[in-house]
């Protein structure tokens, strides 16, 4: 008996579609996830993804960006599905997140075959280029130390400063190599630089021991995350700004338990110190420093090296402006909104030549102006006030309102003149 051959069957046309779109929704999906993992903003996210999903034929999309993952659902006539995946540690790398926006208006703008643009997305996290550690740790001790000038440290604690913050650096990379918690990492990071910097300046016989012990965990302060954040909620993404703005009060909650722990094994206080006690370097000094500190910065979010020279111009452009404001007597919160404004109004320009200017380099030079050592300040005026047995509480109280005070505004104030700017209209194919 002859067993008859089989006829191959025509493929399902509805399978087809289905299995074509969701290789569309996770390619496109991958993009947003890297953009998120890159420090990008909700619109960035929404957008860069929604690109690449149209670029590879959908012809409807929309996207839900979460803090730990990011839907999309997306269509194709009559055939729609929908997708999410997950998102990793949220961290700020601006040569990746410039690359990926390149990748998503390009596949938009020519339209791209979908292995082909799935082979190129893997590429770009692989091959994107990153600052060696050692030279992230010493930019990152550079920036602290000139925080504690700022602060109007004495040149003995700067030196600790630098010394303590480039140390902890180091061990921060360590442990995040080792894969420990980001919420562990920061606390013992806060600690190991607290610790070492106080340790120092004692030792050095600087009258400016708990300054320097502030300016040693600025590095740690998540400037980036607190502006994104606001700028989220005011640009209408709520939901992912609120996550974002939770997750750094919670790591300035840790900064502050690290900086706790080490003044209690130094056998120091755990109080705010007065505001009125530092003294402001002059305004050329000040341009100095808040270009090394965005400079510093700029290391650690793997900036380019022409996106280092602009990040130091416009951040000593912010603290001359800040400088100018506060000499007005605007008061901190409004030299700050006044500064904001200026660096982003410079980015404009910045872009026309440089279009890889985005915001995250305004960011980046409004961060020697973000008052963490403020919010730090506050916090350990809450431990303090918690102790069974407080000096002067009253005091202590005014003190630690003044702190919260002063950087919850001045902080709302940055965000304020950076969206001011980043919201005008202009003829784009991407947003900052």
């Amino acid at each position: 008996m002859v067993t008859p051959t089989p006829v191959p069957q025509a493929p399902d046309p509805v399978i087809t579609r289905h299995r074509h779109l969701e290789r569309i929704a996770m390619t496109a999906l991958d993009a947003g996830r890297q953009l998120m993992e890159s420090g990008a903003r909700s619109r960035v996210i929404r957008d860069g993804a929604a690109m690449v999903a149209r670029g590879l034929g959908a012809d409807h999309v929309h996207v839900r960006a979460g803090y730990a993952s990011i839907g999309m659902t997306v269509g194709s006539g009559t055939t729609t599905i929908t997708r999410m995946m997950g998102v990793g540690r949220h961290g700020v790398n601006q040569h990746l997140d410039r690359r990926l926006r390149a990748f998503c208006a390009k596949v938009e703008q020519t339209g791209m075959a979908v292995d082909t643009a799935t082979t190129e997305l893997e590429s770009l996290a692989r091959d994107t280029h990153r600052h060696p550690w050692p030279l992230v740790a010493l930019a990152v001790g550079l920036a602290c130390a000139a925080f504690a000038r700022l602060l109007g440290c004495d040149w003995l604690a700067v030196g600790a400063v630098l010394g303590a913050s480039t140390i902890a650096q180091a061990a921060r990379h360590a442990m995040t190599r080792l894969a420990l918690s980001p919420i562990l990492v920061t606390a013992l990071t806060a600690g190991i630089a607290a610790l070492l910097a106080g340790a120092a300046a004692r030792i050095l016989g600087s009258g400016s021991l708990n300054g320097a012990m502030l300016a040693s965990i600025l590095l740690l302060v998540p400037g980036v995350p607190l502006l994104n954040a606001q700028i989220d909620i005011m640009e209408g993404y709520p939901t992912l700004g609120a996550a974002r703005a939770v997750s750094a009060v919670l790591i300035l909650v840790f900064i502050t338990v690290g900086l706790w722990g080490a003044q209690g094994f130094l056998g120091l206080s755990p109080a705010p110190a007065d505001p009125g006690s530092h003294m402001a370097p002059s305004m050329e000094a000040s341009m100095a420093l808040g270009a090394l500190a965005a400079a510093g910065f700029g290391v650690l979010f793997n900036f380019e090296i022409p996106m280092l020279v602009g990040a130091a111009l416009v951040g000593a452009l912010g603290l001359a402006i800040r400088s100018l404001g506060l000499g007005m007597d605007w008061g901190l919160p409004g030299a700050s909104f006044l500064a904001a404004l200026a660096v982003g109004v410079a980015l404009r320009v910045l872009r026309l030549i440089h279009p890889g200017a985005g915001l995250v380099l305004a960011v980046a030079g409004c961060v020697p102006m973000i008052p963490g050592g403020s919010a730090a300040e506050a916090i350990m005026g809450l431990f303090a006030l918690a102790a069974p047995t407080t000096p002067n509480p009253e005091h202590l109280l005014i003190l630690t309102v003044e702190s919260g005070l002063r950087a919850l505004l001045t902080l709302g104030a940055i965000g304020a003149g950076l969206t001011l700017v980043a919201t005008l209209p202009r003829r784009k194919t991407f947003p900052d």
